[in-house]
């Protein structure tokens, strides 16, 4: 599902990355361009990981321009307009936001890291070169073998502490738009459009919301409830649709 309930996968290839990243910086030596090469895979690695991700719910991504192929049955746009009038709206964010919150200073904690412990790097280096029988190869990559990996560590447990503090986290992933056919939804947000075909899955429940306006796509998880909100000016009709073509379970507030 989301990050949180793939954490042991997270782990592991946490744990690859770490690998790859100190035999990189071990071929590249202790220089100012293998700080600077090493920060920007950092950013590049993140960007790819948040793009190739699995799509709302943490379901497989469905491609957009085969379920608009389909029957259309609704359609919102100017989400904003209705999202507006849902006066509980902050309410139901602040829960999300707390966790926000934590894994925000958990990610400045590992920037920290990097920079202030980088120069101790050169003292990692002469202790392993002296007990490698001079090996510069290999001490250079268990020097930066503990520093990755001590970066790695850090950034796990202040992510196991935020998860901690804010309890079984409520993830609430609001679409700008949506388009439903009969062959699924597509949702388009800030940098894209992303889709979940029909019949969606079992454990994914159906919710309506008439008095906010909203109905909603619920998954939950052991440490988190995912939840889709599609904003909508006939919820009831909304729901009837979705209940009709997708859902497998379905509840009414």
């Amino acid at each position: 599902m989301s990050y949180i309930e793939n954490m042991r996968s997270r782990l592991l290839m946490g744990q690859a990355f770490v690998i790859l990243y100190s035999l990189l910086a071990a071929v590249l030596g202790r220089e100012t361009k293998t700080f600077v090469i090493i920060f920007i895979l950092f950013i590049i690695v993140a960007i790819v990981q948040s793009r190739r991700g699995k799509g709302p719910l943490g379901i497989g991504k469905a491609k957009p321009e085969e379920i608009l192929e389909g029957r259309k049955l609704y359609s919102e746009e100017k989400i904003r307009d209705i999202q507006l009038k849902d006066e509980k709206l902050m309410e139901d964010l602040q829960e999300q936001s707390k966790f926000s919150m934590y894994t925000s200073a958990s990610m400045f904690v590992g920037i920290a890291y990097f920079f202030l412990l980088w120069p101790k790097i050169d003292a990692l280096y002469n202790y392993f070169l002296a007990h490698t029988g001079n090996n510069e190869v290999l001490a250079h990559f268990l020097a930066f073998l503990v520093f990755f990996e001590g970066l790695f560590v850090i950034n796990q447990a202040a992510m196991i502490v935020a998860m901690k503090k804010a309890g079984k986290m409520p993830m609430i992933n609001i679409p700008q738009s949506y388009t439903v056919t009969d062959k699924g939804i597509v949702f388009g947000g800030l940098i894209g459009k992303s889709g979940i075909r029909f019949p969606l899955p079992s454990d994914v429940q159906v919710r309506v919301n008439t008095k906010r306006g909203f109905v909603e796509l619920v998954r939950e998880g052991k440490r988190s409830i995912m939840k889709v909100r599609l904003y909508s000016r006939n919820p009831k009709r909304l729901y009837d649709v979705l209940r009709k073509y997708g859902a497998q379970r379905s509840s009414e507030d």
